[in-house]
């Protein structure tokens, strides 16, 4: 390197000062292009200089290379069994009784259902000849055809029975199973009850009470149309009032006011009546179809 400062008059310290671009420069200038090669000698050449500079991956590398691709593969795996079990899942069919209306119903066992209005049943149609299984908010009436177990979800308890007839309510705060023949498993946790004809069961303070049941030929009897109350919250009887009605009440404050009786769903007007002359209630039927119950005057 000393012999090639000598020659251009340039010392090593005036080298060191040098910006690095113009030392590069300096020393390409001093390399020429063999002419004894032909292109195609030159390309192979430095193509075989780049190959053999190429760092070879480490063994951390590949791990993590092949991490990456059973990732990948598990990915693509766990969307397709997705997809699949998307296309194939069971499809629910439901049942619904809207407001002012009531449904009878055969299922695909030949078991027979009564469902009151705003009541929705819901079941896998194609497993239920080998799963009797359905889920059920509202209240039905059920003639089970003997078989397998046949079971009943609601989100109060469980009933399951094997043939016999029964009335489930499961309504907003209330739950009651009343049995008419056969008997009834009734389970809810590590709680369990059985009941047989002329019993009921209900929920209390998240506890399965059953009880010898006096009014059991009246339970089922909204099947005809006909609803008995035997000392209930008049606010509960005025929802059954909208339900089997379809209308919309507005109501007065009724606390601590309870009603014993029974009322009809032909005639709104013949159900107004029944519950509130006895409550000492009037009501009125504005223009939009909505009926205001209010305290009588005095």
């Amino acid at each position: 390197m000393n012999d090639d400062f000598k020659k251009d008059g340039m010392t090593e310290r005036d080298f060191q000062e040098m910006e690095t671009r113009d030392k590069i420069l300096r020393f390409a200038a001093g390399y020429e292009v063999p002419f004894s090669q032909s292109k195609e000698e030159a390309l192979a050449r430095l193509k075989s200089r780049i190959t053999s500079q190429v760092i070879p991956e480490s063994p951390k590398n590949n791990r993590l290379k092949m991490i990456y691709i059973y990732s990948s593969v598990a990915a693509v795996m766990l969307i397709f069994i997705g997809f699949w079990m998307f296309l194939h899942r069971p499809s629910l069919t439901n049942v619904i009784a809207e407001k002012g209306s009531h449904i009878e119903y055969q299922l695909p066992d030949g078991s027979f259902v009564s469902m009151n209005a705003e009541s929705k049943m819901a079941f896998e149609k194609s497993r239920f000849a080998n799963k009797r299984y359905l889920s059920l908010e509202g209240e039905a009436f059920f003639k089970v055809k003997k078989g397998k177990a046949f079971t009943i979800h609601t989100k109060f308890a469980n009933v399951k029975v094997l043939g016999t007839s029964f009335d489930v309510l499961a309504r907003e705060n209330a739950f009651k199973v009343s049995c008419l023949t056969g008997k009834v498993l009734v389970y809810s946790g590590e709680q369990a009850v059985i009941i047989y004809p002329g019993e009921s069961t209900i929920v209390t303070h998240n506890r399965l009470t059953k009880y010898q049941d006096k009014n059991i030929e009246s339970v089922a009897n909204w099947r005809q149309g006909r609803y008995n109350f035997e000392n209930i919250a008049l606010n509960l009887v005025f929802k059954e009032l909208e339900r089997q009605f379809n209308i919309n009440l507005v109501l007065p404050e009724l606390d601590n006011k309870y009603f014993t009786g029974e009322f009809s769903n032909k005639s709104l007007t013949d159900a107004l009546d029944i519950v509130c002359i006895p409550m000492d209630l009037t009501y009125e039927i504005d223009n939009n179809n909505k009926i205001i119950i209010k305290e009588k005057e005095h």
